[in-house]
């Protein structure tokens, strides 16, 4: 696997075509891998005049791979919408009218 300079001259890339590994290594770090990045993904990054754009809107997102994500789980929603109910219904209680006891009237309601 060979490293080519793109066109900013400051990063390198290289790519596996039987694998469709991309590592792309900017300058002071190490190289970064992207798994399942098709052939012309890597075309297009050493043609264009903006590597660092085309990195960052294009291939970036991909840097993390589906089997490193964690699954979210059932409950974690469960919670986050009790949250989200308690919210609402505090705010609901505390907008209603105190001098009424909480209630308005029904010509309240017909003059709005």
């Amino acid at each position: 696997m060979d490293w080519a300079a793109l066109k900013s001259k400051r990063v390198r890339a290289a790519y596996d075509a039987e694998t469709r590994d991309l590592y792309v290594k900017f300058p002071g770090s190490a190289p970064v891998k992207h798994a399942d990045i098709p052939p012309h993904v890597y075309q297009n990054l050493l043609e264009t005049d903006d590597p660092h754009f085309y990195y960052k809107y294009y291939i970036a997102p991909c840097r993390v791979s589906q089997a490193h994500r964690q699954p979210v789980s059932v409950a974690s929603y469960a919670v986050k919408l009790v949250l989200l109910l308690a919210a609402c219904s505090l705010l609901m209680a505390t907008g209603l009218d105190q001098d009424r006891g909480g209630t308005f009237e029904e010509s309240e309601l017909r003059s709005n």
